[in-house]
C-alpha cells in the first residue's frame, strides 16, 4: 500500500451486515467503500449560534457505482437485500498514515491508545479486542520480554478448548470486497512444560449472517512451546475478501484442542493491504471524522446513462431522534419494559370497550356477572379526596367502577373490564417471568369481607389457581396467590391503608428462577421467597374490577367501587428501582430530577441505545416531565435550555450531554489560531469576525414551565444605547431562584455585542502539520482565534466552537471551516457564607467552640477568616444567636474540626449538629445558595 505522509489514511466506511439499531454505532462488520468517493465530500456538524438547536449532522458524497453493487433495487448486487436506510456509516483518518490498519492497542499490545494494564475494556468504547477462549476478556500485561515496548496482550486458553476457538480476534477494519489482506501477529505460549497449536486467521463476515464470520482462512500452524521465557512465534495469513464480504475479523486461532491450560500473549500486531506483510509498524491514531446513518441511496447515471453513482445522505442520531413522537412519562416508562399489555382506561364516556395501547390485543369489552351489569362507565376525570391524590404523570381519563355492596360477600350484579374474552387468563407466563400494575382509586366503605380489584381464577370450582388484588378489612391492599393445590397467600406491602379516596399504583412481580416474589405500593417495594408451589398456573379468567368467578358462570362478589386506569402487564420481572421508575412516572411525571437524568429518560424513552456521553448538570431539580407529543429531539432540547449548557452528537456518534459548568470552567483555549507560529499559534488560511446583535438582549424573560410565572431581567443602560430587544425563553427548573438566576445569566451574557467568529478556515492539506489539529476538533471545545490588523492593536477572540464543516475532496485537498461563539467575556463565581456545623454540645456561658470542617479542608481555617469575625450559632434553631470570635484554633491541610474562641461568652445551649455561619442578608436562611444580593454582574465582598 503506497502511503502519502502529507495525507492521512482515510477509510470511508458502510456497514451493510447491520440496521439502526436503536442508533448504536457499531465497532465492527463495515464495508469500506473509499476507493469509490468521488469529487467533493462534505462533512456539517452543530449549530449557527450557541442559543439556537442542535442541528442533524449531514455527510454528503458521492460513490461510484459502475457494478450497481451499491444499487438497492440491484438483485443480483452483491448485498442484494441488504441496502437499506439508516444503516451505519462512518468516516475515518488514521494520523500519521501508515500500512497497519489495526488499532494502537491492538498493534502494540497496549503501549500505545491509551489504555491501561488490567482486563481488556469490552465495552462499545474499548479497543475492540475479544476472544473466545478466555472466560474473562483477556488483560494487558506488563512484561518486560514484550516482543516490543513493555506490555503485551494475554489470554488463557482452558484445557480441553477445542480447535478452531479463537484465542484473540479483532474486527476493527472495514473490509474492501475482492482486495487481498495480510495479517502478522506476534505470539508465544507462557506456561511451563505445555504446548499449543495455534493457527492465524481472517474471517469474512457476510450480511444477514448473523453468527460470526461466514468463512475463514488460516496461514500455517505453529506449536508454542511453553515457558516463562519462551520465544516470540511470528504467525502470518494472506487471503482476498470475497466480493460479497460484510466485514472482516482477524486473529488468532487453535490449530488442535489444548492438551493443557496455558496462557498466551500477543504483540506486534498487523493488518494491511497487498499479498506480502511488510515490517511491522506501530499504527497512528484513527480519528473519526463523522459517525451516523445512511439516510437514503440515491442512484444516478452520467455520460448517457453509461457511468453510474450513488449519492447516499449520511445524517448523525439526531435524525433518528427526531423522528420519535413521545407520549406522557407514564406511558413511555411503561412502553420501556416492553408490556405484554396496556390498558390505559382513559376511553371517550360511553365507550363500551378499552383500547389495548400495545395494539397486541383488540379491545377489551365491558364483562356482566352472572346476576346482571352494574356499573362501569368511561370518560371521567382523575379526581381524589385531597389535592395531592390524584396523579399527573399522565392526563386523560379513567373508567369508575360503581357496582353495589363493595367490600361486602354479598353475590351482586357487577360490570367489569373483561380480558378473558381476548385470550388473557393471568401471566403470560405463570411459571417464568412476569409483572402485573395498575392504578386504583377506591371510593367505596372499608371492607367488611374484601374488595378485589383484578382477579384471574383458576378453573376448578372450590380451590384451584388465584391471582387477584384485594382490599383487606383492615383497608390494607393485599396480593393473593396460590397454585393449582396450594393454600392461598396473601401479601401485603408495608404501607398506609389504602381506602382514603385517594390514587395508589400497585405493581407485583415474579421470577421464578429467584423464587422470589416483589410487591410494591406507591414506590415502596417489599420481596418475598416464593415456593414455586405457589406459582398460579391454570388461570381461566382475567377480570379488572371485581371477583369474577368463571366456575359459577361468571359469579360476583366483594365488590370494588372506585376508579381504575393503566392495567399492565409485562413479561419480564422488575426491580426496586423499576418500580420506583414507573411510580415517580405516574405520580408527578419525574419531577424533582436532575438535568442529566431527565435528559437520560428521554433518550431511554425514545429507544436509544447507542454511546453517550452525559455530564453532571446543575440543575438538581426539575419540573415535571411534559413532553406528551413531543418528539425526542426537542423534548432533549428542552433539557439543555433549563441546564443552559449544550448537546451535539460527537465524531464518534456520541450522544453529548454537556452541563452549563462546561463553559463557565473552559477558561483556557484548547488550541490558538493565529499568524504567530513562533508563538504556538496555528495558522488558519482565512478568518471573518463579526461584530453584530444576532445576540443582543436587554428585556429578558423566564417562564417557569411547571408554573407559568414569570422571572424578569433588564438593563436600562442596554435599552438606551440599542433600544429595547426581547430575549424569551422557558425552563424547567422546580427552583424559582434558579429561573430567576437564568434570566440574570442571559442579560449578563447578551446585553452587549460581542465579536463573533463567523468563519475560520483551516488548511491542514496544505500544512500537515495541522492534521491532528483539525481531527481532534470538536463542538464545545474552547479555542482562541488571533488577528492582527496592519495598524493596529491585535484583535483576541476566545470562543466555543459551534459548527465544524469538514470538505476533502479527490485532488488531496482539505479543509476545516469552524464557525465560533464568543466565550464570556468576564467570568463569574458566587461566594457562599462561610459556614459549618458544631461538632459538640455548647452549654449556655460557654468561651469556645468546636466545629466540623467547613466546604474548604485544604486551606488553614485561619486564613478562611480572621479574629473579629461575625457567626451565627444554631443558624435557623429558636437558640439562634450571634458570637464574635476572637481566635482561631490551628489546623492544617484535611482538618476535620477547629476550635473557635469567642470574645464574650455564649448566652443559649447549643446542640451538636446545629448549622453555624456568617450572618446572612435580610430575609435568606440558606448559606449554599442564591439570595437577593447575588446576581450576575453584582460585586459584593464580605471583606
Amino acid at each position: 500500500m503506497v502511503i502519502n505522509p502529507n495525507w492521512p489514511i482515510l477509510s470511508e466506511e458502510w456497514a451493510p451486515y447491520w440496521n439502526a439499531n436503536g442508533a448504536t454505532q457499531p465497532i465492527d462488520r463495515y464495508v469500506e467503500v473509499t476507493g469509490r468517493t468521488q469529487g467533493r465530500t462534505a462533512v456539517q456538524r452543530g449549530r449557527q449560534y450557541e442559543l439556537d438547536q442542535v442541528r442533524s449532522g449531514e455527510y454528503q458524497l458521492t460513490l461510484a457505482n459502475l457494478d450497481g453493487a451499491l444499487d438497492p433495487t440491484n438483485i443480483s448486487g452483491p448485498w442484494a437485500g441488504h441496502i437499506q436506510p439508516f444503516q451505519p456509516y462512518r468516516k475515518r483518518a488514521q494520523w500519521p498514515p501508515t500500512q497497519n490498519l489495526l488499532g494502537q492497542v491492538a498493534a502494540t499490545g497496549g503501549d500505545l491508545g491509551g489504555a491501561s494494564t488490567g482486563p481488556l475494556d469490552a465495552s462499545a468504547a474499548g479497543p475492540a479486542i475479544f476472544t473466545n477462549t478466555d472466560p474473562t476478556t483477556g488483560q494487558i500485561v506488563q512484561d518486560a520480554t514484550a516482543w516490543q515496548g513493555s506490555r503485551a496482550l494475554q489470554f488463557s486458553v482452558p484445557s480441553g478448548t477445542a480447535a478452531p476457538a479463537r484465542v484473540c480476534h479483532t474486527p476493527q477494519s472495514g473490509v474492501v470486497p475482492s482486495q487481498t489482506y495480510t495479517m502478522q501477529i506476534q505470539v508465544r505460549n507462557i506456561t511451563g512444560a505445555t504446548s499449543l497449536q495455534v493457527k492465524p486467521s481472517i474471517g469474512w463476515y457476510q450480511a444477514g449472517v448473523t453468527s460470526g464470520p461466514a468463512s475463514f482462512a488460516y496461514g500455517p500452524a505453529v506449536t508454542l512451546s511453553g515457558s516463562p521465557t519462551a520465544p516470540w512465534a511470528q504467525l502470518t495469513v494472506t487471503a482476498t475478501a470475497p466480493a460479497n464480504a460484510a466485514g472482516i475479523d482477524v486473529g488468532v486461532a487453535l490449530a488442535a484442542t489444548a492438551a493443557a491450560g496455558v496462557a498466551v500473549q500477543a504483540d506486534g500486531w498487523q493488518l494491511e493491504k497487498g499479498p506480502v506483510p511488510t515490517a511491522w509498524t506501530a499504527p497512528g491514531v484513527w480519528y473519526p471524522i463523522f459517525a451516523g446513518w445512511a439516510e437514503r441511496w440515491s442512484p444516478r447515471w452520467t455520460m448517457s446513462g453509461t457511468y453510474g453513482t450513488v449519492d447516499p445522505i449520511c445524517v448523525d442520531s439526531i435524525s433518528l431522534l427526531s423522528q420519535v413522537r413521545l407520549d406522557d412519562p407514564l406511558t413511555m416508562e411503561i412502553h420501556s419494559h416492553r408490556p405484554r399489555f396496556l390498558f390505559k382506561l382513559d376511553d371517550p364516556q360511553g365507550a363500551a370497550s378499552f383500547a389495548d395501547a400495545t395494539g397486541t390485543y383488540p379491545a377489551a369489552k365491558i364483562g356482566v356477572s352472572k346476576l346482571g351489569a352494574g356499573s362501569l362507565t368511561s370518560g371521567n376525570a382523575i379526581t381524589a379526596a385531597s389535592s395531592s391524590g390524584t396523579y399527573t404523570g399522565s392526563s386523560g381519563t379513567v373508567v369508575s367502577v360503581d357496582n353495589s355492596d363493595p367490600g361486602t360477600n354479598l353475590i351482586s350484579p357487577a360490570s367489569f373490564v373483561n380480558l378473558t374474552g381476548l385470550g388473557i387468563k393471568g401471566p403470560a407466563n405463570p411459571s417464568g417471568t412476569w409483572s402485573r400494575m395498575f392504578a386504583f382509586r377506591y371510593t367505596g366503605p372499608t371492607p367488611s369481607g374484601m374488595a378485589v380489584i383484578w382477579s384471574s381464577l383458576g378453573a376448578r370450582a372450590g380451590g384451584g389457581s388465584v391471582l387477584y388484588w384485594r382490599i383487606a378489612p383492615g383497608g390494607m391492599l393485599q396480593l393473593v396467590m396460590s397454585g393449582p393445590s396450594g393454600a392461598a397467600h396473601a401479601f401485603e406491602p408495608p404501607t398506609a391503608p389504602v381506602t382514603d379516596s385517594n390514587w395508589h399504583l400497585a405493581i407485583a412481580s415474579y421470577d421464578h428462577a429467584a423464587a422470589q416474589l416483589l410487591v410494591s405500593l406507591d414506590g415502596v417495594t417489599a420481596y418475598w421467597g416464593i415456593d414455586p408451589a405457589t406459582e398460579p398456573t391454570g388461570l381461566a379468567s382475567d377480570s379488572v374490577g371485581g371477583w369474577i368467578d368463571p366456575t359459577t358462570g361468571n359469579g360476583s362478589a366483594w365488590q370494588f367501587k372506585g376508579d381504575l386506569s393503566f392495567v399492565t402487564e409485562f413479561p419480564t420481572a422488575l426491580t426496586g428501582a423499576d418500580c420506583a421508575n414507573l411510580y415517580g412516572a405516574w405520580k408527578n411525571a419525574c419531577s424533582g430530577e436532575s438535568s442529566t437524568a431527565r435528559y437520560a429518560r428521554i433518550l431511554r424513552y425514545a429507544g436509544y441505545s447507542g454511546p453517550t456521553s452525559l455530564q453532571t448538570g446543575l440543575t438538581t431539580a426539575m419540573g415535571p416531565a411534559n413532553i406528551d407529543g413531543q418528539d425526542a429531539v426537542s423534548a432533549l432540547q428542552a433539557v439543555v435550555d433549563t441546564e443552559n449548557g449544550s448537546h451535539y452528537i460527537d465524531r464518534a456518534g456520541v450522544v453529548t450531554f454537556r452541563a452549563r459548568s462546561a463553559r463557565y470552567n473552559a477558561t483556557t483555549p484548547t488550541y490558538v489560531f493565529g499568524e504567530r507560529t513562533d508563538l504556538g499559534e496555528w495558522p488558519y488560511e482565512d478568518c471573518q469576525l463579526d461584530f453584530d446583535v444576532t445576540h443582543l438582549s436587554n428585556q429578558v424573560t423566564v417562564t417557569q414551565q411547571s408554573t407559568g410565572q414569570q422571572f424578569y431581567a433588564q438593563d436600562a443602560a442596554s435599552v438606551a444605547s440599542f433600544f429595547g430587544r426581547a430575549l424569551s425563553r422557558t425552563v424547567n427548573s422546580a427552583s424559582a431562584l434558579e429561573c430567576q438566576d437564568a434570566a440574570g445569566y442571559l442579560l449578563s451574557r447578551y446585553k452587549q455585542p460581542a465579536t463573533r467568529v463567523s468563519t475560520i478556515r483551516l488548511h491542514p492539506s496544505a500544512l500537515p502539520a495541522l492534521w491532528p489539529v483539525c481531527l481532534s476538533l470538536e463542538l464545545g471545545m474552547r479555542v482562541r482565534v488571533m488577528r492582527r490588523p496592519p495598524g493596529a492593536p491585535p484583535i483576541t477572540v476566545d470562543c466555543f466552537v459551534e459548527n465544524i464543516m469538514v470538505e476533502m475532496d479527490d485532488q488531496n485537498e482539505a479543509f476545516w471551516v469552524l464557525q465560533c461563539s464568543p466565550a464570556d467575556v468576564t467570568p463569574y463565581g458566587l461566594t457562599a457564607a462561610w459556614h459549618a456545623t458544631l461538632k459538640t454540645t455548647v452549654a449556655a456561658g460557654a468561651n469556645s467552640v468546636v466545629v466540623n470542617a467547613s466546604a474548604d479542608t485544604a486551606n488553614p481555617l485561619g486564613s478562611q477568616m480572621a479574629p473579629g469575625q461575625q457567626l451565627v450559632l444554631g443558624q435557623n434553631t429558636t437558640t439562634a444567636e450571634t458570637v464574635t470570635v476572637s481566635a482561631i484554633g490551628a489546623t492544617s491541610p484535611g482538618w476535620t474540626q477547629a476550635t473557635l474562641t469567642l470574645a464574650s461568652p455564649t448566652t443559649q445551649a447549643h446542640t451538636a449538629g446545629d448549622l453555624i455561619c456568617e450572618p446572612l442578608p435580610a430575609g435568606t436562611t440558606d448559606p449554599t445558595t442564591w439570595d437577593p444580593a447575588s446576581a450576575f454582574d453584582a460585586v459584593a465582598f464580605a471583606y
